[in-house]
């Protein structure tokens, strides 16, 4: 009671620094160490980020005179302001033009959805509730921001990398929810494994978001990424935060954390924060698509990219047009944080969170399925009466969807199948989309493990829009994607 805590909470902050030099003498050199010391310091920075925030604002009045800018501070920074973004212009449009050049010339296939960003940009624009005040500098940067990202972790090695150490990280720390499930529901639970295995995800997942919200780490990763969007794009704090936060959180977990900030949004602010509530699939479904077999480079590269991407729609159909006075944000998370006594009662109730969104998941996707399958044979029933063969949801989305995968740069032979992935999005639920996805991957997989056991004679037969196999008798639904997956 005397040190109100402080001293055991010293003694253990020794206890791991003596830790952590220890193990830095004992081997350095190789990944573990390397992983040890980079979440040390961050762990050090979320800690301390208050004090760190107090030291810069003392530094700042030191050599300013003053607790908040003088007029003269304000006019340098402005000008750095404005030279630093016409530098930032030009260095991204560089960018661009070299890849063009240098990459995109030996490939011409990979310039095919130049044309379709710029159809997307116009219809947005053609629908725009007010075209005269859409902000460039935003869409600029926006647009920019997705061929960045794209760039690092599709292209660079350094980002193929780091993305394939993450997805060890991953692969590691999902493999700890096995034990559970094995306990629950015995060693045979992966013969039903998107009830068993996946679902039972999502609890372990969002007891670890609520435990990292609970320690602060949620919030400092959601107001690094948030800041940085803030910077770049010239957007308001909330929007930045949102769209952060939606790009890590589920979608209604974001809105629920931003509840308090909602009444005082505009109408271009709130569209554009419920909107990013459905812009990407967060930490939780990341799980389950991982457990399903989605490559995680892509479900990565989809993340960060939908976080730029969310704001060159939004600002483009409703840009702003009364500017209201930026509310300032309080420590995101802090009132989810008090709700809690200690960090096992955070990852405990974080858990029972979701027990009613798996029912939610469960119940829409057995309803959803059986719906598509009652209305695709009452269409194949139908198209039987005037001679049409294999009439069905999937070949109507994949001609009316056709266009749009076109336009993202989808190659002619693989857009029907996209456009049905794209109507399947629209139309139903992101997990019935990429439960097709992983068997059109699937389908990939058999086809190129047939030609290499054939000897690469092997004979197949198109049925519609069905592969089938012809020495091995498989039929393959719907066929494959020519893309291949490592």
């Amino acid at each position: 009671k005397k040190t109100k805590g402080y001293l055991l909470t010293i003694v253990l902050l020794l206890g791991y620094f003596a830790y952590v030099i220890a193990a830095m003498c004992y081997r350095f050199n190789d990944e573990g160490a390397y992983r040890l010391l980079a979440c040390t310091i961050v762990a050090v920075i979320i800690a301390s980020r208050s004090y760190i925030r107090h030291g810069l604002k003392v530094f700042m009045k030191k050599v300013t005179g003053s607790s908040s800018l003088t007029p003269v501070w304000r006019k340098r920074r402005d000008a750095v302001r404005f030279s630093l973004r016409w530098v930032m212009y030009a260095a991204v449009i560089g960018v661009m033009i070299w890849v063009i050049v240098d990459k995109a010339m030996k490939e011409p296939d990979n310039l095919r959805s130049i044309p379709g960003i710029f159809i997307i940009i116009f219809i947005c624009l053609f629908f725009s509730s007010a075209p005269s005040k859409v902000n460039y500098h935003t869409i600029f940067w926006s647009v920019g921001l997705q061929f960045l990202f794209s760039m690092f972790i599709m292209k660079w090695q350094t980002g193929k990398d780091a993305v394939w150490w993450l997805q060890s990280r991953v692969d590691e720390f999902l493999a700890n929810a096995d034990a559970g499930s094995i306990v629950v529901f015995g060693k045979n639970f992966r013969d039903h494994f998107l009830m068993f295995g996946a679902m039972p995800l999502l609890l372990f997942i969002n007891g670890m978001i609520t435990l990292l919200y609970y320690c602060g780490a949620m919030q400092f990763t959601i107001r690094v990424f948030g800041n940085f969007l803030q910077f770049v794009l010239d957007t308001s704090p909330i929007e930045s935060m949102a769209v952060a936060a939606g790009t890590f959180m589920e979608g209604w977990t974001t809105l629920s954390t931003f509840r308090p900030y909602l009444h005082t949004l505009t109408k271009s602010q709130l569209f554009l924060v419920i909107s990013s509530c459905y812009s990407s699939i967060g930490s939780t479904f990341l799980a389950i698509l991982v457990q399903m077999g989605v490559p995680l480079d892509l479900i990565i590269g989809a993340m960060l990219i939908s976080a730029p991407a969310v704001f060159t729609i939004c600002k483009l159909m409703v840009p702003e047009t009364s500017r209201k006075k930026n509310v300032k944000l309080t420590e995101i998370g802090e009132e989810e944080k008090r709700k809690y006594t200690n960090s096992l009662d955070a990852f405990q109730e974080g858990a029972l969170m979701m027990l009613g969104i798996i029912g939610s998941i469960t119940v829409s996707t057995y309803s959803l399925i059986s719906l598509i399958s009652w209305v695709n044979n009452t269409l194949a029933w139908f198209g039987d009466r005037v001679g049409v063969k294999a009439l069905s949801i999937e070949l109507i989305s994949s001609y009316l969807m056709y266009p749009f995968a076109l336009a993202m740069g989808v190659t002619p032979e693989d857009c029907r199948r996209v456009a049905m992935l794209c109507g399947y999005r629209l139309g139903s639920s992101i997990l019935i989309a990429f439960l097709k996805f992983v068997e059109l991957k699937n389908n990939r997989l058999k086809y190129v493990d047939y030609m290499l056991k054939t000897g690469g004679n092997g004979t197949v037969t198109y049925v519609n829009d069905d592969v089938i196999l012809d020495q091995w008798g498989v039929t393959l639904p719907f066929g494959f994607i020519s893309v291949s997956f490592n």
